[in-house]
């Protein structure tokens, strides 16, 4: 009988992995979709590519090509993103629960759209959604604010490793405090 009242205080693995797998699509919104629409863009431009292979040879075969190539490598870039966001979205959320909110915490976690919607979901679970809301209010961000701050000042950035090391290879971490 105590055995029962054990396993109930904790979540079975199920829910442990149907909550994580919740978050995980929650805070890369974005990022899924723009992987559903490479998968669309691949499958369009795989069946065009096909069909210009058998026409004769025209510069329209590589334009629907290289189309293929890019709607192929989009959801790779974006699924690596939504795993680096995930990430962020745990790191920030035992910071919120360890210290209490404070704009301080959130700070490093705002400089992109995709980082925004991990702090506002770990901040929806600890109840600081609304104070989150308002800090990226003050501080000028709106809906419409999709690209990253450093795209938006220097797009070459694109072409520095230190943009793709920050974006594609964020560390596991590990949450301390919480199951999801």
């Amino acid at each position: 009988m105590e055995k029962t009242n054990l396993t109930k205080n904790y979540p079975s693995s199920v829910t442990i992995k149907i909550n994580q797998f919740v978050r995980y699509v929650k805070v890369g919104k974005c990022l899924h979709f723009i992987a559903l629409l490479g998968i669309l863009i691949f499958v369009i431009g795989f069946q065009n590519t096909t069909q210009a292979f058998n026409s004769p040879f025209e510069i329209q075969t590589f334009i629907w090509l290289y189309i293929t190539m890019n709607g192929f490598t989009l959801p790779i870039f974006a699924e690596i993103d939504a795993y680096g966001r995930y990430q962020n979205y745990k790191q920030i959320k035992d910071r919120l629960y360890n210290y209490g909110y404070d704009n301080r915490l959130v700070k490093p976690f705002i400089f992109s759209k995709c980082q925004r919607d991990a702090v506002l979901v770990a901040s929806s679970d600890l109840l600081y959604q609304n104070k989150v809301k308002e800090y990226l209010y003050n501080r000028g961000y709106r809906w419409f604010h999709i690209f990253p701050d450093n795209f938006v000042k220097n797009p070459l950035v694109l072409i520095k490793k230190d943009f793709w090391v920050k974006i594609l290879f964020t560390k596991k971490y590990q949450l301390q405090n919480f199951y999801w």
